[in-house]
């Protein structure tokens, strides 16, 4: 039995979007005062309610609320796809929150630059991990080969 993957990009599996990260940060949000439910949310970014509820424990979300009810405006929106972005760049919560943090602080001017630096980083780390799953990979095959020899001994 295959495990299931859900991905966490809200843009599905092809990986493709006009709201990368460049896009997020170019245009800031439109003037919609529109507030969503936790359940709008979620289902605008394909997130679960428990992903929300996770992120906001985190301090990667901070929505407004009326009484108990959870109140997600469009900068919510905008940081929650930064998020999901940089997760799926395979930044870990706590690098996510530091970066998002500072991307959207008032007044950042250097905020891009800090952000290319860390995304070019991040591509050394994800090519030693490919690294070290293809030498896994192998490993496990010559593990098989040996394995299957036995049982047709």
């Amino acid at each position: 039995m295959k495990p299931e993957y859900r991905t966490l990009d809200p843009i599905g599996s092809t990986g493709e979007s006009s709201e990368n990260i460049a896009s997020l940060l170019e245009r800031p949000c439109r003037a919609d005062s529109r507030t969503r439910s936790i359940g709008e949310l979620a289902r605008e970014c394909d997130v679960t309610l428990r992903a929300l509820r996770f992120y906001e424990g985190k301090g990667l979300l901070s929505p407004a609320r009326d009484g108990s009810v959870r109140l997600y405006g469009s900068e919510d929106v905008r940081r929650l796809k930064l998020v999901l972005r940089l997760k799926r760049l395979g930044f870990s919560l706590i690098d996510i929150r530091a970066l998002v943090d500072r991307i959207l602080a008032p007044g950042s001017t250097d905020h891009v630059a800090v952000l290319l630096v860390r995304v070019e980083a991040q591509v050394a780390v994800l090519e030693e991990q490919r690294r070290e799953v293809e030498s896994a990979l192998a490993t496990i095959g010559a593990e098989i080969r040996d394995l299957r020899r036995l049982i047709a001994d």
